[in-house]
């Protein structure tokens, strides 16, 4: 099945994801870091529940007792990571963008173009200052020596910012990440298997005691 611009409907939908995921990339290094680890716990949960299936050497109730408990340790890991990170994603970029987190040559920039004391507050967007620094250049009609010497300084502070932001990101993401799979997740992880672990018992001791019982009953005697 294809469409009018003749895309299959499949190629059509994976081209939509590939832009998404590209795009949200675009954010900083860190977003790509909590997609890739996300997808790895998830596709590694795949791989050991199809290992626990298709092992010969496990029983069916065994394998009922392992599969769901691989299911939900996966998915716990996964959501756990995106719930902490996430925030402290966001925080960062916050941070980043008001001008909270500078370099020392940021700073110099900011106090040269007297902007430092508009920095910290919630109107002010570091990135979007300096493109309007350098979307007024550009506009103008005549480039004198001192106007391509800015505009090349502004350029330049635009690859810092974007190279602050970028690692920022990334150090937020591994915080993030280190945070709930050290701490966080293995909590929940045990408290969940805990408690899955009980009501299997528990299911299987009824089940023996129901065939214990069944095997125990005497017939009635012959009249």
């Amino acid at each position: 099945m294809t469409d009018k611009s003749g895309l299959n409907i499949f190629e059509k939908s994976l081209k939509k994801l590939s832009d998404k995921v590209y795009r949200h990339m675009e954010n900083g290094s860190g977003h790509m870091i909590l997609l890739t680890s996300m997808s790895a716990i998830l596709l590694s949960m795949i791989a050991q529940t199809g290992a626990i299936l298709t092992n010969k050497n496990y029983s069916l109730s065994q394998k009922a007792f392992m599969v769901p408990q691989e299911l939900t340790e996966g998915c716990i890991t996964a959501l756990s990571m995106f719930v902490i990170t996430k925030p402290l994603q966001k925080m960062s970029d916050i941070y980043v963008k008001r001008g909270k987190i500078l370099t020392k040559d940021m700073k110099n920039y900011l106090q040269k173009h007297n902007v430092l004391d508009k920095r910290g507050k919630s109107e002010f967007n570091l990135e979007n200052t300096i493109n309007n620094f350098i979307k007024k250049l550009e506009t103008s009609e005549k480039h004198t020596n001192s106007d391509i010497k800015l505009l090349n300084e502004h350029n330049n502070m635009l690859q810092t910012y974007n190279s602050v932001y970028d690692t920022s990101s990334a150090i937020s993401t591994t915080a993030g990440g280190v945070i709930s799979t050290a701490f966080i997740s293995p909590l929940i992880r045990n408290y969940t298997a805990s408690n899955f672990q009980d009501k299997n018992i528990k299911m299987y001791q009824q089940h023996t005691n129901i065939k214990n019982h069944a095997v125990n009953i005497k017939p009635y005697p012959k009249i």
